[in-house]
C-alpha cells in the first residue's frame, strides 16, 4: 500500500510539473510593462500626424539602477512620485528629459505635444488610456491598441526580485484616424485665434463637401495637465465651436432668403427711423441710428434691425420656423460617429405667434441660440447655389502602412433649401456687405468675399457695468466660386465690425498666400491682376 501511495504521489507531482498547474505557476512569475500607449494616431486629411508629433525619452528602471542618474534626468515635479513608486515596485517606466547611460532607453512619440493642434476637437484621455472627451472618446474602440505598442517583459521570483533575461516585444502601428482637418488651415486659424481671440472660435468649412477644414477654440489647454484647467477662466476645456450663442445680425442673410422665397421684392423700400414699436415694446437699430430709406440689400449692409422686424410677409413666423428647421437650428449636428454639436435653441411655431418673440428672432436675440458650425453650414448655402451640405469632421480609418482607407466615415449629405436664383441674389448682397459695410474692414486684399457681421447682446455685464456682447463674422471666400466658409465667434468681443471683421480679412489673405499665390508662383500661366481683385 505504501509503494502504491508513493507511486501515485509521484504521478501527481509529474502531472503538476508538466501540466496546466505548472504553466499557470510559471506565468505568475512573468511581468510586463507598457513603454508606449499602443494607441493609434490621429492624422489630418493628408495623413499628417496631429497626435504623436513630439518625441519622448522613456526608461525602464529597476531598483538596481543608479537612481541618482535617473533623478537628475526626471522633471523635478515627477521625482517624488517616481521615488514612491520605485520603493513599492521592482521596476517602473519613467519619462526622462535627457537620456541616461542604460540599455533600457526607448524613444517613443508623446500623445500630445505642448502645442498640440486641434486639441479641443481631439479631446484627451483618462488615466487608463481611454478617450474621455472629443474624438478620443468617440473613436476609443478604433484607436485603442491599434498603434505602436512596446512592452518590456521580465521574470520575478517569490521575493519580487527580477531574474533572467529582460526582453522587449513590439507591435507596429496598424491604423490611423484621418480627419477632414487640413493642417495648414488649422495652423492659420489657431495663429489668428491665439493672437486675437481670448475666448471664442474659428471654423473653416469647405463649401462643396461640407468637410470642416479647421476648428480652433480658445482659450487653449495642455492635454497632458488637464487638471490645471478645470476651474480656469473662460472654460479652456470647452470646444467653443460646438457651443451655442445668441447669433445677432449674422442670422439676417437667412431671413433675407426667407423673405425672397416668400414673395418680398429685393427692391421694396422701407424708411428706418432708428426704432420701431411692436405690441408696446420699442426695438432699436444699433446705436439708435436711423438708416433712412433702405431696401433688402441696404438693410444687410447697414444691418438694419427695424427693416427685418417690420418687413411683412404672410405667416412670417411660420416661414421662419420652416427655414430654421431646414438648416437644423435647434437640433444637434452630427459631425461624425458619436460626436455632436450643441442643439442650441430656436422658438417653436407656437412661441413664434408672439410678435415679441418673432421680432427678437428677426435680429438673432431672445431665446435664440446657435453654434458656429450651424452658422457656417447655413452661410455655405449661398456659396453652393442654395444647396445645404451637412458638415462633417472625419474622413475614415486608414491603414498606417499602406495608407489605404479601411473604413470610410465621411459621407456626403446635402439637400436643396432655397432656389439657385435666391442664393445668388443673397450671395451678391453679401459681397456688397463686405465691400461697403464695416468700413471695409472685412474686405480681403485679393479676391472678393461675401459675409455678415453680428453683434449679439448676451444679457450679461462686467463688474464695471459694461455690457458683454458676442461678436460674429461669417462669410465665404473667394466670392467667385467660393471654396470656404469662415465663421468667427468672439465671446465678449465688443462691436463685431471692429473686432471680428478684420480677422475674417486676415484669414482670407493668409489663405490667398498659402493657396492661390503659391499656385501663381509655381505656374507661370497663373497671374493675379492687382488692379482687379477678382482676376
Amino acid at each position: 500500500m505504501f509503494i502504491w501511495f508513493a507511486f501515485f504521489v509521484q504521478l501527481k507531482m509529474t502531472w503538476i510539473m508538466c501540466g496546466d498547474y505548472y504553466k499557470a505557476a510559471e506565468k505568475q512569475t512573468v511581468r510586463s510593462v507598457d513603454i508606449s500607449t499602443g494607441r493609434a494616431d490621429i492624422v489630418d486629411c493628408n495623413l499628417k500626424n496631429i497626435t504623436g508629433t513630439e518625441n519622448q525619452i522613456k526608461a525602464f528602471i529597476t531598483s538596481e539602477t543608479d537612481l541618482q542618474k535617473v533623478f537628475e534626468s526626471i522633471r523635478e515635479e515627477d521625482r517624488e512620485k517616481f521615488y514612491k513608486q520605485i520603493q513599492k515596485e521592482t521596476a517602473a517606466v519613467v519619462d526622462l528629459v535627457s537620456p541616461i547611460n542604460s540599455d533600457m532607453i526607448y524613444m517613443t512619440s508623446k500623445r500630445y505635444s505642448s502645442l498640440n493642434m486641434a486639441q479641443h476637437l481631439i479631446g484627451y484621455l483618462d488615466i487608463d488610456n481611454n478617450g474621455l472627451t472629443g474624438l478620443e472618446r468617440a473613436y476609443n474602440k478604433e484607436l485603442k491598441d491599434n498603434g505602436e505598442n512596446i512592452k518590456v517583459n521580465f521574470n520575478v521570483n517569490g521575493a519580487g526580485d527580477i531574474y533572467g533575461d529582460i526582453h522587449n516585444t513590439t507591435s507596429a502601428p496598424e491604423k490611423v484616424l484621418s480627419l477632414t482637418i487640413d493642417s495648414s488651415l488649422q495652423r492659420i486659424c489657431e495663429k489668428v485665434a491665439k493672437e486675437s481671440i481670448p475666448n471664442g472660435s474659428i471654423v473653416v468649412l469647405e463649401n462643396k463637401t461640407g468637410k470642416i477644414r479647421a476648428m480652433a477654440s480658445t482659450p487653449t489647454y495642455d492635454a497632458n495637465n488637464v487638471v490645471d484647467y478645470l476651474n480656469a477662466e473662460n472654460s479652456p476645456l470647452l470646444n467653443k465651436a460646438i457651443q451655442s450663442y445668441e447669433p445677432g445680425s449674422v442670422i439676417k442673410p437667412l431671413w433675407a432668403s426667407t423673405f425672397i422665397e416668400n414673395g418680398l421684392s429685393k427692391d421694396e423700400t422701407y424708411y428706418c427711423k432708428g426704432y420701431t414699436t411692436v405690441n408696446g415694446h420699442t426695438y432699436h437699430c444699433a446705436n439708435n441710428r436711423a438708416h433712412g430709406e433702405v431696401n433688402l440689400e441696404k438693410a444687410l449692409v447697414v444691418s438694419c434691425n427695424c427693416f427685418f422686424i417690420d418687413s411683412f410677409i404672410k405667416d412670417k413666423g411660420f416661414y421662419f420656423c420652416q427655414m430654421a428647421n431646414q438648416v437644423n437650428f435647434g437640433k444637434e449636428l452630427k459631425l461624425c460617429d458619436d460626436y455632436y454639436t450643441s442643439a442650441g435653441n430656436f422658438p417653436t411655431a407656437k412661441q413664434m405667434e408672439n410678435f415679441g418673440v418673432q421680432s427678437s428672432t428677426c435680429f438673432g436675440q431672445g431665446s435664440f441660440r446657435v453654434t458656429p458650425i450651424h452658422i457656417a453650414a447655413y452661410m455655405g448655402m449661398f456659396a453652393n447655389n442654395g444647396i445645404y451640405v451637412y458638415p462633417q469632421v472625419v474622413e475614415g480609418i486608414y491603414n498606417r502602412q499602406t495608407k489605404e482607407c479601411e473604413r470610410k466615415i465621411y459621407n456626403y449629405n446635402a439637400k436643396r433649401v432655397i432656389t439657385e436664383k435666391t442664393a445668388n441674389l443673397v450671395k451678391n448682397m453679401l459681397v456688397n456687405v463686405v465691400e461697403e459695410g464695416a468700413q471695409g474692414r472685412a474686405c480681403p486684399e485679393y479676391l472678393s468675399a461675401g459675409g455678415k457681421t453680428g453683434t449679439a447682446q448676451t444679457g450679461k455685464t462686467k463688474e464695471n457695468g459694461e455690457e458683454i456682447f458676442t461678436a460674429w463674422f461669417c462669410g465665404f471666400y473667394p466670392a467667385k466660386e467660393p471654396k470656404y466658409t469662415i465663421c468667427i465667434t468672439m465671446c465678449d468681443g465688443g462691436e463685431s465690425s471692429v473686432s471680428a471683421a478684420p480677422l475674417f480679412k486676415e484669414i482670407c489673405d493668409m489663405i490667398f498666400y498659402s493657396e492661390y499665390a503659391v499656385k501663381e508662383k509655381n505656374n507661370p500661366q497663373i497671374t493675379v491682376d492687382k488692379t482687379d481683385k477678382n482676376k
